[in-house]
């Protein structure tokens, strides 16, 4: 064979191995097409309708006063009493309970990931509360510190009789931690536990070797690798941050006598920002407010994110290079 022939026939090849490839790739964008389709209508889509009616004044009803406004709906939120001091207590409420959701479910990965009896067990204890829904988790701590019928306050009672606290309206912030730290476990433990297992056990036994113990090979081989996934919580952790909504409108909500309904309007001290943003737009009927003070809350969160991200080639290690 020529080295003519050849080269035609390494042609042919390739082109060969170029369109089995795409063949692949066209049946790959066929099945997920569903899904493209729902995310461009049903995601993409809103946002950009939140963007473009945060320069109006739509009212969520009437079509014909609608009028561009530019950027008064952002400069009105920016000088809103109302927004800011909601802003504040979320984000007072966001780095008390930060640290506590992230280092809880690691304590917990590493008591799990021990060799106890009744592992098993506690682990699935452990991981209960993430698979009971929302809504039903939030009415059981409801239950539990309620004023007059709380379990709580009944032990408070047997312990000092008459002196039962008005949790849900003296504490509430207290009860809304307390809350959220039963449901800080679950997922992420099973995470972190799977980082800790992860870890090489031919690291750690030459660390044995060479002397160190077992706080020594926490610290200097154990949390090191695992740093990856410690960074991944992080970032998930901050970009809730400020999100919370329905865990204060559930717990606090009053009766409203018509149709045992609840008020969707929480004690002050729990009145955040994103249950102002509900109040703006379905009960002021302030849509185009409602969303500049979504995307405000969107960039807060996003600058956020960039900076942690920022900081990651300080503490977080990769076992490849990752420039």
């Amino acid at each position: 064979m020529s080295t003519f022939q050849q080269m035609q026939l390494a042609w042919r090849e390739r082109k060969r191995g170029e369109r089995i490839p795409w063949r692949k790739a066209k049946w790959f964008y066929l099945f997920i097409s569903p899904w493209i389709v729902g995310f461009l209508i049903f995601t993409i889509g809103p946002i950009i309708a939140g963007v473009a009616m945060s320069f109006t004044n739509f009212d969520g009803m009437n079509i014909n006063t609608l009028k561009f406004i530019g950027l008064r709906n952002y400069a009105t939120a920016i000088g809103d009493p109302k927004a800011i001091d909601s802003f504040k207590r979320v984000m007072t409420f966001s780095m008390i309970t930060l640290p506590i959701n992230m280092i809880t479910p690691f304590l917990a990965a590493v008591l799990l990931t021990r060799r106890i009896r009744g592992q098993g067990f506690f682990r699935t204890l452990f991981y209960i509360p993430s698979v009971i829904p929302l809504a039903a988790a939030v009415w059981i701590w409801k239950i539990m510190f309620d004023n007059n019928f709380g379990v709580v306050n009944a032990a408070v009672d047997m312990i000092s009789p008459g002196k039962a606290i008005h949790w849900m309206t003296d504490f509430p912030m207290i009860v809304l931690i307390l809350s959220g730290l039963w449901a800080a476990g679950g997922g992420s433990a099973v995470m972190y536990m799977a980082a800790l297992q992860s870890v090489p056990k031919e690291l750690e036994e030459a660390s044995m070797i060479d002397g160190a113990g077992t706080i020594q090979r926490f610290f200097y081989v154990t949390l090191p690798l695992i740093t990856p996934m410690i960074f991944y919580q992080l970032i998930l952790a901050v970009i809730f941050i400020g999100q919370i909504f329905i865990e204060p409108i559930l717990l606090f909500g009053r009766d409203t006598g018509v149709g045992g309904g609840l008020s969707a309007t929480p004690p002050r001290s729990v009145y955040f920002y994103m249950i102002y943003i509900f109040d703006s737009v379905f009960k002021n009927m302030l849509y185009g407010y409602g969303f500049a003070l979504l995307l405000l809350l969107y960039i807060f969160t996003l600058t956020l994110t960039i900076i942690v991200f920022s900081t990651a080639r300080f503490w977080v290690y990769y076992e490849v290079d990752q420039s």
